[in-house]
Order: structure tokens, then C-alpha cells, then sequence
């Protein structure tokens, strides 16, 4: 063995990721180098060295564990080269991948898989890091075609129709494939939330309240519905803007046609401009093969509501007023534009006149939307609503958890009143339904009430029974009005006031209220009213 080829090993070693040996013709390791290194010792035959002698002909031969060896006659001795070392390592960081696919699913939200050098998936997890066995087995024409051409690629995934998937060759025995199936899945809920509705199912009259402001509102929205004006609606968030739109749209001569609601703040700034306009075939990658209308035509012929309108990117804006213009819109990747005819309902809990001051909202689409508006009150500002309000919702929740809770004390009320509000009527929603859950009885006490109203009302005992006698005489004024308004018929008084002719019955029984109180009413009419 010459000292040029002892000094070589170690080239060699490297070179072919694994060890490089001398030996004799017995097999006897002469001298050995790794790639990781190490020079001699440990190491005194080469196995199987039969395989290695064929009439002094260098072979190559690969065993069942992938490791290649190749033995090359030099001389009176034998190099005897193999890639044991690399062998491992890949398996290492295969094992790696295999282990890691769960936490990927669940990174990417979306299926994970392991693939081999001919598209053949070996392991697929779910999105939520469990086994997907179902995947395993499968022959991937696109994972095969990523390894032939040894570069990542992404298009349709198969395992979710819709979500789009990227194939990357990791070595040339294996790939991984992932997808984003959960995203798909959340941008799908997010555009069934921003359309909530596809027919109108509030009329006017399912409004609750008969109080100064709520009227003037009412009287508005009934001249609103006799054209096909553009609607702004503004007003706090929770009083019942879409009720409204909803309504407007039944009262009009579009009432038969689609009513197509669209959260403008629901939506991810990539996704407006496709759900407002729609997409022709192949405007994008992972596009529907046939295109996607947008809610201009779903609504064509009837009523279309861009709910929290301010929220609509900037960009967008401008296409808007195109559309709401020239009546025809153009969906993304198309070249030709489709004629619509929709009455706009534009609805905001901000005042846009000051974001076009600010100079996140267009003027010229403001004055646009602004033909018609209609300022919703706040609750704090229809509190003479707030008793028919309360009943309505104690009658309904108690129907739906199949309780039998009838009343509210005069103390629980007095919280209830002295409460702001913010969130409205949507709020007051919410917090009877706590009621009503926790509730154990027919009627409502302030324990029984969100511990955060609680707080911002101080109930002293000497304040109590001035303001139950107020109340009282506040709620016996409001129901002897309704009786004189209605001739004293009480189905029509329990329906203007939003009880049940049972809730009505127990007031008037509470106040000794008969169909002889006309004598109380001139005195009790006269009476100095106060907001709640």
C-alpha cells in the first residue's frame, strides 16, 4: 500500500460520505478513514467482503439498508469505499421530517405530508397533527413531478379541494407537501359571514319601541322605502342598522327580489374587492374554474347592504363609485362589464364626514351614499323604550330556555335604566339573556343582573322606594297612555308596547288599571316625564 493512497483516504471518505478502506485480499482493514474524521482503530474487516472479489473487477453492491459499497481493486490491494455515514444522516433528517409533520399541520393549518421519490405519500397528518391514514399509499402526480424536476411548486391541493398546496423536494428520495386547509376553510366562514343575509326577514313593525325618536326613525325609513334612493344608516354600534336596511328593503317594490348583506369590516383586504365584484375564470391562482359572481349580481334586481361601509379599503373606494355610477360592474379578470340594477343600503357606526376630514374616506363616494340618512338613536337616547324593550326580550329567552319568568322588580329596573349602554339594544339583548340563564324564579332581581352593571350603580336602601314610586308611576303613565291610544283594546295596547297579552294583563293588575281608569288618565298624562 502505497503512502499516497493512505493519504488519500480521508478524500475518499469524504468524498463518498461514509468510510474508505485498504485491505488485503482476506478482507483485513490496512488502514481506514471516515467522513466524520476518525482514522483507524475499531475497524478490521470489511463485510461482506465475498461480495467485493469478482475476477478482480471493481463493483459497486447495495444492501437492504440503502448503503452502498464499492470495491475498486489498486494494486495488490483493494479501496474499499462506502456511504454508511450519508446513508444515516439522510435517514436522520427523514426521521426529523417524519417527526416534525405534526407541528407543521398545525403551523401552516393544513394538511402535511411526506412524500418519496415517486409522488407516493409515506405519512399525512391532518391540520390538527393527528395520523391521516387515509392519505397514505396515494400516488401524487404533482408531488412526482416536483422530484423529476427537483423544484418546489404549489397549485390546487388535492387532499382539499379549494386550498392550495406546496410540493417541495427535500432530497431525492423525499418531498414534503403541505396545504392551507384551515385558512381555506376560515376565509370560506368569513365570506358566509360577511353575506349574513340572502332574503329580508325584519319588517318595520318587528322593531320594538314607540317612543319620540324611534318613531321619527320609522317614519323615515317608510318614505326611504318608496324609491330606490341610496340609504345611509348611521348610528352606534347595536341599534339595529341592519334591522332597518332589512325592513326598508320589505317595504319597497324590491321586497321580492334578493336582499344580500356584506360585512365590509368582516373581510381580509384581499378578499373585498373579489366578494364585492367577483372574479372571472383563471383571474388568480386556485380561482374557480367558472369564475365567482360578486354581491352586486347576487343582488341584482333587489337591495344590497355594505354594513361598517368605513371600513372598506381606500384602494376600493373608487370602484365602488364606479359601480354605484354606471350601474354595471366588472369582475376581477374580466374584460367586459355586467349591467346591475341594486339599490345600495350603506350602513356605519362612524361619522364619515369625519374620515373624509382625515382622509381615510373618499368625499365623492360619501356624497354619493349620503342621499338618503337615516341616524339611528341610541338606547341612551329612547330610554322611554326601554321598559317595552326589556318584557320583549324576558318573553323571548323565556320561551327559548323554557322559563317561566314574568316580571322584572322595580329595583332591577331602576339599574337597568340608570345604565348607559353603549353597546344599545344589542347589549340590553345580551345582558337578558345572562338573566334568563341564571335566573331561578319569575322574577328578574338586580342579583340577578352582570356584576359589571352592577358596578356602575350604586342601589342605596334610602333611594329605593323613591324610585320604585317613580317607576311606578312611569310605567302605570306608559300603559294608560297605550290604553287611551289603543280605545282600551289591549290586544293592540300588548302589541304596540311589545308584550304578550299575559305580561300586559299582570301590569295592569300590578297598577289596578281597568277598562273604568279613564278618569286617571288627563291627571297622569300631565305628569312632568323624565328620561329614565
Amino acid at each position: 500500500m502505497t503512502e499516497e493512497l493512505r493519504q488519500l483516504l480521508p478524500l475518499f471518505a469524504a468524498l463518498t460520505g461514509g468510510k474508505a478502506s485498504v485491505c488485503d485480499y482476506q478482507g483485513n482493514v490496512l488502514d481506514w478513514a471516515g467522513a466524520s474524521g476518525e482514522v483507524d482503530g475499531g475497524y478490521d474487516r470489511v463485510q461482506p467482503w465475498d461480495q467485493g472479489l469478482v475476477d478482480s473487477e471493481p463493483v459497486a453492491v447495495q444492501g437492504k439498508d440503502g448503503v452502498i459499497t464499492a470495491v475498486i481493486p489498486v494494486g495488490e490491494n483493494y479501496l474499499v469505499l462506502e456511504n454508511r455515514e450519508r446513508v444515516e444522516d439522510a435517514m436522520k433528517y427523514r426521521l426529523i421530517f417524519e417527526e416534525s409533520l405534526p407541528f407543521i399541520a398545525q403551523v401552516v393549518g393544513g394538511d402535511a405530508v411526506l412524500f418519496d421519490s415517486s409522488g407516493f405519500r409515506v405519512k399525512a397528518v391532518h391540520p390538527d397533527g393527528k395520523p391521516n391514514p387515509g392519505a397514505v399509499g396515494v400516488l401524487n402526480e404533482l408531488c412526482s413531478k416536483a422530484m423529476i424536476e427537483a423544484r418546489p411548486s404549489i397549485g390546487p391541493s388535492v387532499l382539499s379541494p379549494g386550498a392550495m398546496a406546496v410540493r417541495i423536494p427535500l432530497a431525492k428520495d423525499y418531498g414534503l407537501a403541505f396545504n392551507n386547509k384551515l385558512a381555506t376553510i376560515q376565509r370560506q366562514r368569513l365570506l358566509d359571514n360577511a353575506r349574513k343575509y340572502q332574503y329580508a326577514r325584519y319588517q318595520l313593525d318587528d322593531i320594538i319601541g314607540d317612543g319620540v325618536a324611534i318613531a321619527k326613525v320609522k317614519n323615515l325609513a317608510r318614505d326611504a322605502a318608496k324609491s330606490s334612493s341610496t340609504v345611509l344608516l348611521t348610528g352606534e354600534t347595536g341599534t339595529g342598522k341592519e334591522l332597518f336596511a332589512q325592513a326598508i328593503h320589505n317595504l319597497s317594490p324590491r321586497s321580492t327580489k334578493p336582499f344580500v348583506a356584506i360585512n365590509c369590516g368582516a373581510l381580509p383586504n384581499n378578499l373585498v374587492e373579489t366578494s364585492l365584484f367577483g372574479y372571472s375564470e383563471g383571474a388568480f391562482t386556485g380561482a374557480v374554474k367558472q369564475g365567482q359572481s360578486g354581491v352586486f349580481e347576487q343582488a341584482n334586481g333587489g337591495t344590497l347592504l355594505l354594513d361598517e361601509i368605513s371600513e372598506m379599503p381606500y384602494n376600493l373606494q373608487v370602484k365602488l363609485l364606479r359601480v354605484i355610477q354606471e350601474r354595471e360592474v366588472r369582475r376581477v379578470g374580466a374584460s367586459k362589464p355586467v349591467p346591475v340594477d341594486v339599490r345600495i343600503i350603506a350602513s356605519t357606526n362612524k361619522v364619515l364626514a369625519e374620515e373624509v376630514r382625515e382622509g381615510t374616506f373618499r368625499s365623492d363616494l360619501y356624497f354619493r351614499l349620503n342621499v338618503l340618512e337615516i341616524a339611528i338613536p341610541s338606547l341612551r337616547d329612547r330610554k322611554e323604550d326601554l321598559l317595552g324593550l326589556t318584557y320583549y326580550f324576558i318573553e323571548k329567552f323565556s320561551a327559548v330556555m323554557g322559563k317561566k319568568v314574568t316580571d322584572i322588580t322595580p329595583v332591577a329596573m331602576r339599574v337597568i335604566s340608570s345604565y348607559g349602554w353603549p353597546g344599545n339594544v344589542r347589549e340590553l339583548q345580551n345582558c337578558l339573556e345572562h338573566v334568563l340563564n341564571v335566573i331561578d324564579g319569575e322574577s328578574i332581581r338586580p342579583e340577578h343582573l352582570p356584576q359589571y352593571i352592577l358596578n356602575q350603580n350604586e342601589i342605596g336602601g334610602a333611594g329605593i322606594s323613591l324610585y320604585e314610586n317613580y317607576m311606578g308611576n312611569a310605567e302605570r303613565e306608559l300603559i294608560l297612555r297605550a290604553m287611551k291610544l289603543c280605545n282600551y283594546n289591549k290586544t293592540e295596547v300588548a302589541k304596540r308596547l311589545g308584550l304578550n297579552r299575559t305580561t300586559l294583563w299582570r301590569i295592569l293588575r300590578r297598577h289596578g288599571i281597568y277598562d273604568n281608569a279613564v278618569a286617571n288618565v288627563n291627571s297622569v298624562a300631565n305628569m312632568n316625564r323624565q328620561p329614565y
